[in-house]
């Protein structure tokens, strides 16, 4: 059908579909961006849990380096409009947060 043809309402109509069919595009882009993230840092937790009971300095670069990971990929989501700025922030706080605590607890257990 050409654009001649249709009336108002089926322009109206066939406009409401591209809508929402964007919409749900979108919806399904950023599900799996928020995936991604929530099983990098679920993984990233996991890794400085077992640090936590076997330590060495290939296992802690290890780490760091699926955090500096888990940071790029919270980033990126942030620029595709995903997460909001503050969100990201404060993720990206609590598990280094966490990681700080870890390596610290470590290091004063390997003082005693």
């Amino acid at each position: 059908m050409s654009e001649q043809t249709l009336s108002k309402k089926q322009k109206r109509r066939l406009k409401k579909r591209k809508i929402l069919r964007k919409v749900a595009e979108k919806t399904q882009r950023n599900k799996q961006i928020t995936k991604k993230v929530k099983v990098l840092l679920k993984n990233v937790r996991k890794s400085i849990i077992n640090l936590k009971s076997n330590f060495s300095e290939q296992q802690k670069l290890n780490v760091e380096e699926m955090l500096r990971q888990a940071y790029k990929e919270i980033d990126k989501a942030v620029s595709k409009g995903v997460f909001h700025k503050n969100e990201a922030a404060r993720k990206k706080s609590r598990i280094t947060l966490f990681y700080n605590k870890t390596i610290s607890s470590i290091q004063n257990l390997s003082k005693v």
